[in-house]
C-alpha cells in the first residue's frame, strides 16, 4: 500500500470580514500552522479527524471548544468564505486547487469555550410527569381528554371526556 502525504496549512483564531464584494480572512495571530496526514487516499481524511488533529496541534480540548472550519476557495470570484461542515466538504477542500496546484489556506475560527453542564433530574411541581402537557394545562384541566383515538380498533369514533366545572 502506497501512502501519500497531504499537508494542510491553517490560520487559527481569526474572522471573516467583508471588503467590497469580497470576504477576507482577518487572522488574530500572524502565525501559520501546518498538519500532515499520511494516508492511502484523501477519503481517509474525515471531518472529525481533521478537527481532532487541529485541536491536538493547538493544544486545546475538542470537547470544550466550538470551532468553525473554512476557507476562501481560490477558484471563486468574488472571494467568499466556504465552511467545512462534513466529510464531503473536507474532500472538496482537499481536491480544490488552482492552476498552479495550490490549495487555499485553511481557516479555523475559535468561536467559544463550551461549558459542560451536568444534567440533573428535575421533578414536576405536582408530582406527575409533564410529558406533552405544560403546567398551566394540567392546572386548568385543559387537554384532559381520555381515549382520544384509542377506540379505532372497534370502528367507533373517539369519545371525549366531559369537562367538570371547578366552581
Amino acid at each position: 500500500m502506497c501512502l501519500f502525504s497531504t499537508n494542510i496549512h491553517f490560520d487559527y483564531d481569526g474572522h471573516y470580514s467583508k471588503a467590497g464584494d469580497d470576504y477576507e480572512w482577518i487572522p488574530t495571530d500572524a502565525r501559520l500552522y501546518a498538519i500532515s496526514f499520511k494516508t492511502s487516499s484523501l477519503e481517509e481524511i474525515t471531518y472529525s479527524l481533521l478537527k481532532e488533529r487541529i485541536c491536538r496541534k493547538m493544544g486545546i480540548d475538542l470537547l470544550t471548544k466550538k470551532l468553525n472550519l473554512g476557507y476562501n476557495p481560490l477558484v471563486v470570484e468574488p472571494k467568499r468564505q466556504s465552511y467545512i461542515l462534513d466529510d464531503e466538504d473536507v474532500f472538496v477542500y482537499l481536491t480544490s486547487v488552482d492552476r498552479e496546484q495550490r490549495r487555499s489556506i485553511f481557516h479555523v475560527e475559535d468561536i467559544q469555550e463550551l461549558q459542560i453542564v451536568q444534567i440533573t433530574k428535575q421533578l414536576s411541581r405536582v408530582g406527575e410527569s409533564s410529558c406533552s402537557k405544560n403546567y398551566s394545562e394540567r392546572e386548568s384541566g385543559y387537554g384532559e381528554e381520555e381515549n382520544v383515538g384509542t377506540s379505532l380498533e372497534h370502528d367507533e369514533p373517539p369519545q371525549k371526556k366531559q369537562k367538570r366545572s371547578r366552581l
